[in-house]
């Protein structure tokens, strides 16, 4: 009981230990890539350790919640061709070359689907957003601060592909932050359904296995730079639509007003 009650006075700091050294310990071995399943197993073994059978099954049912309008489902994909769209449109506008059309082995397919970053989700989405939740909940702007908060995390999760070269510099200070806020929305909106943000994130990674051989060089930068702005510019005007505000701060801003 005493080491129970130990791990789970540090209950978040292990998290994000294990988080870390279950994904990161590849990236020698490999040249970069790390290991997607590492926030969910980590938040698998501390549950397990702090919370037990109760906090497990919790975990569980929020990891398998598919039961929500199918609005939430389609409003994460939709944003992202949206974005995709609007920046080759605009590579092609700045007079870059197209050097070959979108494709999509099915071998790549596969391999996102079992290997792929939404395999990420149930341990940011499903386990570290929720507490950050809980930590932040009485603040007027607490789901905001509880999705950048996460953000920061899963910022410093990428670090290592940044490091040995496979992703830019404002993929992970940058990206990271637009995506994380795109996935809180889906999320909070959706009741806490970690599938819908699995599919939200399956859907990104695809569209950047599927759009990544059209450029070269240069004109593959701009357009990786383009399709990330334009994912900023949209969650910027989530929190300037107050998007981030909970139920509970409406009702007391409304009921104030």
């Amino acid at each position: 009981m005493k080491s129970q009650s130990l791990f789970a006075k540090y209950e978040l700091p292990l998290f994000l230990l294990l988080t870390y050294a279950l994904s990161w310990w590849s990236a020698p071995l490999m040249g970069g890539p790390i290991i997607p399943h590492g926030p969910f197993l980590a938040a698998v073994i501390v549950l397990a350790w702090t919370a037990g059978r109760q906090g497990l099954g919790e975990f569980w049912r929020r990891v398998i919640h598919w039961r929500v309008p199918v609005i939430w489902y389609l409003a994460g994909p939709l944003v992202i061709l949206s974005y995709h769209a609007a920046s080759f449109v605009l590579t092609l506008l700045s007079s870059a070359e197209l050097v070959s059309p979108p494709v999509m082995s099915l071998g790549i397919f596969f391999q996102l689907l079992f290997l792929g970053g939404q395999w990420e989700e149930p341990g940011w989405s499903g386990y570290l957003l929720p507490r950050m939740q809980e930590r932040f909940g009485n603040h007027p702007n607490g789901l905001l601060i509880a999705a950048l908060a996460t953000g920061v995390f899963r910022s410093i999760w990428h670090l290592p592909l940044f490091l040995y070269g496979h992703i830019p510099w404002f993929d992970v200070f940058i990206f990271s932050f637009a995506f994380q806020l795109l996935i809180a929305w889906v999320f909070y909106r959706s009741g806490g359904s970690v599938p819908a943000v699995m599919l939200l994130h399956f859907v990104s990674n695809l569209m950047g296995s599927f759009t990544s051989p059209m450029f070269r060089g240069a004109d593959h930068t701009l357009y990786t730079t383009l399709f990330m702005s334009v994912a900023t510019l949209f969650s910027l005007a989530l929190i300037w639509r107050s998007q981030f505000k909970s139920e509970r701060t409406v009702t007391r801003e409304r009921a104030a007003t």
